[in-house]
Order: C-alpha cells, then structure tokens, then sequence
C-alpha cells in the first residue's frame, strides 16, 4: 500500500465515526481490557469513547481530551472500560489505560499497521497511527490492522488534497515512552544513553545535551570519591596520631557527608535542567 504522510495541520475527522468502528471493531477484542490497568479522569468532551488515545489537558492535571499531534507531547493513554485494575478516586468519568493490553482505534495515515509497530497520536482525534519518527508513543501493535475490517474515510491534507484512510481496532500493548526512530540515531552516543535521556526529558534531547549531562555525571563522581577518600585518610591519619581527636574527627565526617549530599543534590537538579528544557 502506498505510503501516506498527513502533516499536523489535517483537518480533524470527528470522532462520531470512530464510535461507529468501535461498536463494529471491538467486540472480538473486548477480553483483551480484562488484563489492563486504567485510571480514572475527567472529561468534558463526549466524544471520547474507549479506544480513544487520550492527553492531559492544559492546566487540567486530572482532565483528558483527545489526542492529536498537536498534543502528542501529553499522551497519557486509551480510553478503556472493564479493566482488570481501576484506580479512581470516585470522582473520574473515564477510564484511561495506562498499562496492559486493550483494544485502541489506529488509522494508516502513516502507513499499514503491523504487529510490532510503535502508535502514537495522528491528525484524527482519538486516532493512533504508525510512528516513524522520533516521538512519544501511546504503545506497541499487537496485531495488524485489517482494512478488510475497518471504516474508510477521506480526509483533507493541508494541500488540500483528499485522501482515503483506514480506521479500525487492534489490540496495543500500552506503555507510555519516547521512541527512538533508527533513522534518527546519532552516531557518537550509546543508545542506551540516548534513550535514558529522551525517556527523562519526555522528547527528544540533543546529543550535545546528553553528552553535557554525562560529563557533570563524571565530574561529580570524581569529586565526590577524592573528597571521601580525602577525609577518611586524613580522619585515620589524626586518630593515629592523636587518639583524643576521636570526636572531632567525627563532627569533620559529618561536614564532609553533609557537603558531598549538598553537591549530589545540586549536580541532579542541574542534570535534569540540562535534559528537559
């Protein structure tokens, strides 16, 4: 099938069709929710319906709306009902999958949908597709989407040209991370690196960034392990030559343990403001 990149500015598809896939999609799939783990939220828009991908609303800690790729960057979930595990407050009117496998409305916008494929948010509220560049994903593919099986709409791209997509249910394996797309590796850092700091920082970091964090990680190791070594020689030292200087010695560790504390602390803050703003 053709390949088919939608930028951010596609006109949204209302959901009311997705409700439509969903009484259609997920009836094969509704044991999956049975080993999920969901959450309760607030919502004011009716339209999220479960196997929605959902975001945090702004200055809403506890409100979710529809995900689209303009908010990809507070993806928290799918909407789901009947989950093995719910967390609420009494007080949600949703419940939102963050952990577990529960079946999730995707489209081909980004291409076909395979076992494996990372999702992540679309143009289409509430919508997942394939994620081929670096970005935070909602979770991974646990079956392909069947178009036999799903509900062809046409969209308007920002040039203006309308365009036939697929929209169905597949099970996905929830688990909320930063993915790393292989065409975006850079070529001087670990992986593992790269990925711990995108996973901190929530987006993609700059491998400039990283390497900056990972030389304060250094320094501070070093500084910490010649203070430490430092006054425990020179403790040892004094209570050889002076067994009375036994409590003084002990107010002298305390300092240095206290010091080394004070700048473990301030080296982490800095880290991590290196890492996420």
């Amino acid at each position: 099938m053709t390949r088919r990149r939608i930028g951010p500015r596609m006109k949204l598809a209302s959901l009311g069709m997705a409700t439509v896939m969903l009484m259609l999609g997920l009836s094969s799939l509704s044991a999956q929710g049975a080993s999920s783990i969901a959450q309760g939220f607030e919502t004011s828009d009716s339209n999220v319906v479960a196997g929605a991908l959902v975001s945090l609303k702004d200055n809403s800690p506890n409100t979710v709306e529809l995900s689209t790729s303009s908010n990809v960057e507070a993806l928290i979930g799918v909407a789901g009902e009947k989950s093995l595990i719910e967390l609420t407050n009494g007080t949600g009117t949703v419940q939102v999958v963050t952990n577990g496998t529960t079946p999730t409305l995707v489209s081909d916008i980004n291409g076909d949908i395979k076992t494996g494929d990372k999702i992540t948010a679309s143009p289409i509220a509430g919508v997942g597709m394939k994620a081929t560049t670096s970005t935070l994903i909602v979770g991974t593919a646990q079956a392909n989407l069947d178009t036999s099986k799903s509900e062809t709409r046409t969209i308007t791209d920002k040039k203006g040209k309308q365009q036939q997509v697929h929209i169905g249910a597949i099970a996905l394996q929830v688990d909320k991370v930063f993915y790393q797309a292989p065409n975006d590796q850079n070529t001087f850092l670990p992986p593992a690196f790269q990925d711990f700091a995108n996973s901190l920082a929530g987006r993609q970091v700059s491998p400039v960034r990283v390497l900056l964090a990972g030389m304060l990680v250094i320094l501070l190791f070093v500084v910490i392990t010649i203070l430490l070594y430092s006054s425990v020689r020179s403790s040892i030292i004094s209570i050889g030559r002076n067994p009375l200087s036994e409590n003084a010695v002990h107010k002298s560790l305390l300092e240095v343990g206290l010091t080394v504390v004070g700048i473990l602390v301030f080296t982490v803050i800095i880290i991590y403001l290196i890492l996420t703003t």
